[in-house]
């Protein structure tokens, strides 16, 4: 895979201002694509964002297969009975909170940024009809050769659905990863249904790990993360873009999160004993002894996602 990472300059996505303070000079210590990525925070509104930024030309080259790895295996083929419980009782997790918040059983579901697909799957087997958006090709393939779902190997912004067309759209984990979030979010008011639900999950910049690990946060992920939202900022950002705020809820285990950014922190210094904790992490029920701690920083709302609930004004 070629790493001709081509930048582009932008102005606060939010508020338009080219007034920003640099926050940190950050490193792909994960995935070692060279080059140095500056995070700023807008003078403006407080917005982080990433600046000069990759554009979306280099987009297939800052998500390396690996990248993926840990999401290509389907649920039911996972050998470990105990992880394929948790990896299980995570995406139905997901699916109760939309069936709660959104109050139906069935509808039409669009996840912007499907990744392989795994969301997908376990909502259209609870009998929900989906579709799903995927700008990476290697995702995308996946999702629609393995399990057989309808995916567009794009942005939103080019997607060619009929607008008013979804009862439920979706980002998990993926608002950050886009080039303009009003411009994506704007698009996403106009495809849903009126009162239609948004489903949001995002770094959580006031979790532990974030006060831990400062510019090894897995949250900032650089380059791939070209934003950073604060809870001010996310409600900023929702208002201008048509939509109506219903619920904020820590609901996912840090566990791998919180492991991704020690191995940053460790892979700065040496790269050989990050590797090393890469291996332990993958031992299988490694992660069981620290599930009670992850579960009370969620119950604290310092977890290392959040989730926000919105309804289209």
């Amino acid at each position: 895979m070629s790493m001709d990472i081509q930048l582009e300059i932008v102005n606060c996505d939010l508020c338009g201002s080219d007034n920003s303070t640099i926050i940190y000079n950050l490193e792909d210590t994960l995935y070692h694509i060279p080059g140095k990525f500056t995070l700023h925070l807008c003078e403006g509104c407080g917005l982080i964002y990433l600046n000069p930024r990759p554009s979306s030309k280099s987009i297939e080259c800052l998500y390396p297969p690996a990248y993926y790895n840990s999401f290509l295996l389907p649920i039911d083929r996972e050998d470990i009975p105990i992880i394929r419980w948790i990896r299980q009782r995570k995406i139905a997790k997901r699916r109760r909170l939309i069936e709660h918040y959104s109050g139906f059983k069935r509808g039409i579901l669009l996840d912007v940024g499907c990744s392989t697909g795994l969301f997908l799957n376990e909502m259209s087997r609870a009998g929900w009809e989906v579709r799903g958006v995927e700008p990476v090709t290697f995702a995308a393939d996946f999702a629609r050769q393995y399990f057989g779902l309808n995916v567009f190997n794009g942005f939103l912004e080019e997607a060619p659905f009929i607008p008013e067309s979804f009862d439920v759209i979706t980002f998990w984990d993926v608002l950050e990863h886009t080039f303009s979030p009003k411009s994506t979010l704007k698009r996403a008011s106009v495809l849903l249904r009126s009162n239609g639900l948004l489903a949001i999950s995002i770094p959580n910049w006031d979790s532990l790990e974030r006060r831990l690990f400062g510019p090894y946060w897995q949250g900032l992920d650089p380059p791939r993360h070209f934003f950073v939202f604060t809870r001010k900022t996310l409600i900023d950002l929702l208002d201008q873009t048509g939509f109506r705020i219903v619920g904020w809820r820590c609901e996912v285990s840090g566990y791998f999160s919180f492991v991704l950014s020690l191995e940053r922190m460790i892979g700065s210094k040496n790269r050989y004993l990050a590797h090393i904790l890469r291996e332990l992490v993958n031992i299988p029920g490694m992660r069981l002894p620290f599930e009670p701690m992850f579960m009370l920083l969620n119950w604290l709302k310092k977890g290392s996602t959040i989730f926000v609930f919105a309804r289209k004004k």
